[in-house]
């Protein structure tokens, strides 16, 4: 069994189809066919079912795919390893962090980690928390931060922050007067929300469905420096986890205001189980969990 035909495998199993597959790895399509009949036969199984000129993953694929992609990720992290090693090269980092979380800790990020680890090439990529999972999964990325759930199946975490989703309302709204908003009370306002990816839009529309609310969107946005203007300037009210921002928290014109019936939340740094961690990663999360 030779890692080209693992890397086959997974090219057709992925994209099904070996003529996408030939075109990905730039080979004609019978070798692709070939290497794979080769793979079932030392098997002893079938990968594929073939019909109409369609193929399907049997059983046994299915299960082979799981062991095949995680040898292809070892090996992928192996031969960076070496590489970094032979060349001397500088460590890196990859974080995925969506905007309203890395609102408050990109500031702990680059002016604490980074003068502490000025050998450590930082790349930061504003994601959602579907995207961070689909990135981390692809290895495109090395941690992400995300409101954690039950739902993270395959993931490891730390925890390095929780609280409550606080309410973000413009000096002066009627909100303002109370200590505590009903969640019912949001039926009539206009809503400025971030990306559906998000875990706070996620989350505040299963809070809508749960008390038969059609919510009142006027607009999504990606960045909450857009969310923040439209909140100042009355156009409607939104969500945030915290209001340690000091864009909030230094704000005349901004307020927050906890919902009646809270909604907890925990933030951690994820990343994929069994996954092998560069040193990078490893001082990371040693350096969020001091």
């Amino acid at each position: 069994m030779e890692i080209r035909q693992l890397e086959y495998f997974e090219a057709v199993s992925r994209l099904n189809s070996f003529t996408k597959a030939a075109k990905e790895h730039h080979v004609a399509q019978p070798s692709i066919t070939v290497s794979v009949r080769k793979l079932e036969e030392e098997l002893g199984i079938s990968l594929f079912e073939r019909s109409n000129n369609r193929i399907k993953l049997t059983l046994q694929g299915q299960l082979f795919l799981e062991r095949a992609q995680a040898i292809l990720v070892e090996v992928k992290e192996a031969q960076q390893l070496v590489k970094d090693i032979r060349q001397n090269k500088k460590q890196h980092l990859r974080l995925g962090i969506p905007p309203f979380l890395g609102s408050w800790i990109l500031p702990i990020i680059f002016t604490h980690y980074v003068k502490q680890h000025p050998d450590v090439e930082l790349v930061v990529q504003d994601l959602g928390t579907h995207e961070i999972i689909d990135e981390l999964f692809k290895d495109n990325i090395d941690l992400g931060l995300v409101v954690l759930d039950n739902s993270l199946n395959r993931l490891e975490s730390v925890v390095v922050s929780e609280g409550e989703l606080l309410l973000l309302l413009p000096k002066g709204h009627p909100f303002e007067a109370v200590s505590e908003v009903p969640f019912e009370w949001l039926a009539p306002e206009k809503l400025i929300m971030y990306k559906p990816s998000t875990f706070i839009s996620t989350r505040i529309l299963q809070e809508f469905a749960k008390y038969s609310i059609t919510p009142n969107i006027i607009h999504s946005a990606n960045q909450i420096a857009t969310i923040l203007n439209l909140v100042v300037c009355g156009a409607g009210i939104s969500f945030v986890l915290d209001d340690s921002n000091p864009l909030i928290k230094d704000s005349s014109n901004l307020v927050t205001r906890p919902l009646k019936s809270p909604i907890a939340y925990r933030a951690g740094l994820v990343w994929k189980e069994d996954k092998y961690l560069m040193d990078s990663v490893r001082d990371f999360l040693r350096f969020f969990k001091s």
